[in-house]
């Protein structure tokens, strides 16, 4: 990618730590970076296509680690794939941060779904050939579960370890997450 076009999108993404992604401007994005504004618009024509293009960039890099990712929710966490995740939200935190926190873009989650199923990734992790209606419904549910999981943590200065956090992940998508709220077994051992 162009060093320039780079420095506009990085730019924009590190203003979205300390002002609302509405009051980011082309002037701002154009002052900060210390660019003129023909700049900008050689390589966006407005900052909605620059939001779609750092979109892009991270539905990308979601597909990378998602083939992984959803093993290790659904076997456990390994040590060798946790660098991975690890890298992975270390470099996209601020873009998870806008898309799912701050935009609260339900368009971008309904692409990370649709990008999963495309992917069958679900299906080929459960070995499941064609997909349910109930299945559909399933995997939309855990999609926005973990989506929100991971930006409700960075959003909270990742206040858990990450191996911590991927277990509880696990055992909420394998057990479900009332019994982290509540220890079931022990209710059901009792009667």
């Amino acid at each position: 990618m162009n060093e320039t076009k780079q420095k506009i999108m990085d730019t924009y993404v590190s203003l979205s730590r300390t002002n609302p992604l509405d009051k980011i401007s082309i002037k701002l994005i154009i002052e900060t970076a210390g660019l003129n504004r023909s700049t900008f618009y050689y390589y966006f024509e407005d900052i909605d296509e620059l939001v779609d293009e750092l979109e892009v960039v991270l539905l990308a890099e979601i597909n990378e680690v998602q083939k992984m990712l959803y093993s290790t929710l659904i076997f456990g966490v390994k040590e060798y794939k946790m660098k991975a995740v690890e890298d992975f939200l270390e470099k996209n935190e601020d873009l998870l941060s806008i898309f799912v926190l701050k935009n609260r873009n339900i368009a971008f989650i309904d692409k990370v779904i649709e990008q999963s199923k495309k992917n069958n990734l679900f299906l080929r992790a459960l070995s499941i050939k064609k997909m349910t209606k109930k299945q559909d419904y399933a995997i939309r549910y855990i999609v926005n579960a973990q989506l929100w999981l991971i930006a409700y943590w960075i959003e909270n200065k990742k206040d858990l370890p990450l191996a911590e956090l991927m277990e509880l992940s696990r055992e909420m998508l394998t057990k479900g997450p009332v019994n982290q709220i509540v220890n079931l077994e022990y209710l059901f051992k009792r009667k």
